[in-house]
């Protein structure tokens, strides 16, 4: 997909809104699933202000990537940069062209990120606020993988659960008629609906507020990746998988199941499995220093503790075993999402392949004026 580059009046690049007016200095190919960029010939050297052929004529070591170039020449040759990167770029001996994966990327241009194209002291201050922040709550906080787009689902989601506890405060609906309570689920299969409305209703506001937050930090990426309808069809899956094994599994079978931390789960297994490299800020307690943990380390961390809870704790009125419900279910969705979300992207790239090996490459599009 294209994606438009312009200088802004300090000589630094940014990327242009499709709608936004002005000149657009270059374009190049990004990938909206995995975030890479292909650079054809001379694109790269034009961002960084140098050229870097006869530096990776340097850095073949004859193995081939196990990649197609993009542009139909066969398979492309890995390169390595040690002093910059940790990981191979592949790069087409004919056509010059380079493949970044989206970390690979960053690593390289950490100006074409939201954090890396601010001041320093702009980075300085929004780095003390967090720190702070994070000193009184312990909530991580993302700061590498910046929302693509407005995540319309979540904010609707976000405002029927706030509607929903708003109006359950008022008197006006009773969250215990619509919590899941597995003794009474057993009873009255007909109140088999309480698999889902359970979600719109939480004990309290630190109850909710929890919610939202992770929904947010963890659910703009994978709505992204996902698309809408798939995004409220994950949630609601994930919602029902987590009240299906809270009912089975739970020992607390007279305590109402509230809230939506099962929905949740589901949709940070798919952040996992989407953004397995992601790293999240957290402020450790005690010694007060920031660290980018890896989102695996933080999920994996966190799914151990929940398990450990759900087996061994005498806190059986908490929903451990719905949090590890809809993770799972998270977790089968996503690959099967994925496998569709490509073909879907591979019907809208700009070129393919066999037009390039049958000698007939398409124009570019043409760049917003």
């Amino acid at each position: 997909m294209p994606i438009f580059l312009g200088r802004d009046a300090k000589g630094r690049w940014r990327q242009l809104d499709l709608k936004a007016s002005g000149p657009v200095d270059l374009t190049i190919d990004g990938c909206p699933v995995c975030f890479g960029v292909w650079f054809d010939q001379g694109e790269i050297d034009a961002l960084g202000d140098v050229d870097i052929d006869p530096a990776f004529l340097r850095t073949l070591i004859g193995v081939s990537a196990n990649r197609m170039c993009p542009r139909g020449h066969g398979f492309m040759n890995e390169h390595v940069l040690p002093e910059l990167l940790r990981t191979p770029l592949d790069r087409c001996p004919r056509c010059r062209g380079l493949w970044l994966d989206g970390d690979e990327r960053h690593a390289l241009a950490s100006s074409s990120t939201r954090e890396g194209q601010e001041e320093l002291k702009v980075q300085v201050a929004r780095r003390g606020l967090i720190w702070a922040a994070q000193l009184l709550t312990q909530l991580p906080v993302e700061v590498e993988n910046p929302a693509r787009g407005t995540p319309w689902v979540i904010y609707a989601i976000a405002g029927a659960l706030v509607a929903m506890y708003v109006a359950s405060v008022l008197g006006l609906v009773y969250a215990s008629d619509w919590a899941m309570v597995p003794l009474t689920l057993s009873r009255e299969p007909l109140r088999a609906y309480t698999l889902i409305s359970h979600v719109l209703f939480h004990a309290d506001w630190f109850h909710l507020l929890g919610n939202l937050y992770f929904l947010y930090v963890f659910g703009d990426n994978v709505e992204h990746i996902y698309g809408r309808r798939r995004f409220l069809g994950l949630f609601f899956a994930a919602a029902v998988a987590g009240g299906l094994a809270q009912f089975a599994l739970s020992r607390a079978v007279e305590a109402p199941l509230v809230g939506a931390s099962g929905a949740i789960a589901g949709v940070t297994a798919a952040y996992l499995w989407i953004f397995p490299r992601a790293r999240l800020l957290q402020t450790i307690p005690f010694i007060f220093i920031q660290l980018k943990i890896p989102a695996w380390v933080y999920v994996v961390a966190w799914v151990a503790f929940q398990a450990g809870m759900a087996l061994f704790s005498d806190a059986i009125d908490f929903a451990w075993f719905a949090h590890l419900g809809g993770f799972v279910c998270g977790l089968a969705i996503t690959p099967w999402v994925l496998v569709h979300r490509r073909k879907e992207v591979a019907a809208q790239v700009r070129f393919r392949s066999a037009r390039a090996i049958f000698g007939r490459m398409p124009r570019r599009s043409r760049a917003p004026r």
